[in-house]
């Protein structure tokens, strides 16, 4: 038989959910096969089975939580016989450690107190009430004499349950993304500079690769222009770690990506080396993955500076909060057009506004603003 455990896809894991399983218990698997869709506190991914066989037996169902190398599902294997595969998931239930799960074992250990199988002391109103709006009784306590509930007791009940339309658990990505960014708050100052940028070099340069049949993104061209201003201030390229401030070796640009889920920030490996056109495959390939919840632990690893643009959503100008543990992160505003002075006169241009936030531990503002102010050369003079 082969336990299927909860695998630790990166070094920051320490749980995982199970999402779906993509086999039924006792439908045959070969392996290599996708068996279990797994999410990690960053992405999301499919298991593959480790041998062929047939699935034995789930012992964590989906939307369950667990620690990583816990056994979440046995595969049954040819020769393996009943009494080995159900001692080994009496086993791996011994050895289950879900606080749920234990919760819910001390639950059924501890008797029901005597009065809760008694009659429920309600006021008729209350009771018609309750009917109304699907309220068992029995789990509320009475503010009436002796403890009878009453018409004001179920009105609060329905008042609280009115005051919200929905509830969401915060895990997964959404957890992960709520606590590096308390994390980054509360222990990088942030600084934050922003630069207008006009854009006219960056629109015709798009538009006369496209004529000729190569289509890149403003994000590639971005991209392109963050790398090679990261190569000029390689102190924004770093890292605080230790008392001591480490800059990357490698140009590791972080892409921050909307999902369903949540926000990911996959990373384009050594762009300060890849072409425009090469860059726009690779940021189109990250994006269809984090939506489509296919992206690799690979994927997601390395990252040296992050870039988030909100441009496209109509967002002229905003503040990013730092991708710990980096140095700082880039914010693009909107392309809008806006009038600007040349020689003297006011003249109509497409501009944008970047926006830098670094670490003021790492980082002075001057140096930040000599970043930007070489970005804006490089993209109102970049070529092919």
């Amino acid at each position: 038989m082969r336990r299927i455990l909860m695998p630790r896809m990166d070094i920051d894991m320490d749980r995982g959910s199970v999402v779906e399983w993509m086999k039924s218990e006792g439908e045959a698997v070969e392996e290599g096969e996708s068996l279990v869709k797994i999410m990690s506190e960053k992405v999301t991914y499919e298991v593959p089975s480790p041998a062929p066989g047939v699935l034995h037996r789930v012992l964590v169902s989906a939307g369950e939580e667990v620690p990583i190398g816990q056994v979440i599902g046995l595969i049954r294997e040819e020769g393996d016989t009943e009494e080995a595969l159900e001692a080994a998931v009496e086993e791996a239930l011994r050895q289950f450690t879900k606080p749920e799960a234990r919760v819910e074992v001390e639950r059924r250990a501890i008797p029901r107190a005597p009065r809760r199988a008694a009659r429920v002391i309600a006021s008729p109103v209350a009771r018609r009430l309750a009917e109304e709006y699907g309220i068992d009784l029995r789990g509320v306590v009475g503010t009436g004499p002796r403890g009878r509930i009453t018409k004001a007791d179920v009105l609060r009940l329905v008042e609280e349950a009115s005051q919200f339309s929905e509830t969401i658990p915060l895990k997964g990505i959404r957890r992960t993304v709520a606590e590096r960014m308390s994390e980054s708050y509360r222990t990088a100052p942030h600084a934050t500079v922003t630069m207008n940028v006009d854009m006219s070099h960056v629109m015709e340069l798009r538009e006369r690769l496209k004529k000729r049949g190569t289509r890149v993104s403003y994000n590639a061209i971005l991209i392109k222009a963050t790398a090679e201003a990261l190569r000029e201030f390689p102190i924004l390229n770093s890292t605080l770690k230790g008392g001591e401030i480490k800059v990357w070796r490698r140009i590791n640009i972080c892409v921050a990506i909307d999902t369903p889920s949540g926000l990911v920030a996959p990373v384009i490996k050594d762009a300060d080396q890849r072409s425009l056109l090469e860059l726009t495959e690779a940021v189109e390939g990250l994006a269809s993955r984090a939506r489509g919840e296919r992206l690799r632990v690979e994927d997601m690893k390395g990252g040296s500076f992050t870039l988030t643009n909100l441009g496209m959503l109509g967002v002229d100008q905003f503040q990013p909060i730092i991708n710990p543990p980096q140095a700082a992160i880039l914010a693009v505003g909107r392309i809008s057009e806006r009038p600007i002075v040349e020689e003297g006169e006011v003249v109509v241009r497409p501009v944008a506004a970047l926006s830098l936030a670094f670490d003021h531990r790492i980082v002075d503002g001057a140096p930040a603003a000599r970043f930007l102010g070489r970005m804006r050369e490089i993209l109102q003079t970049l070529e092919e």
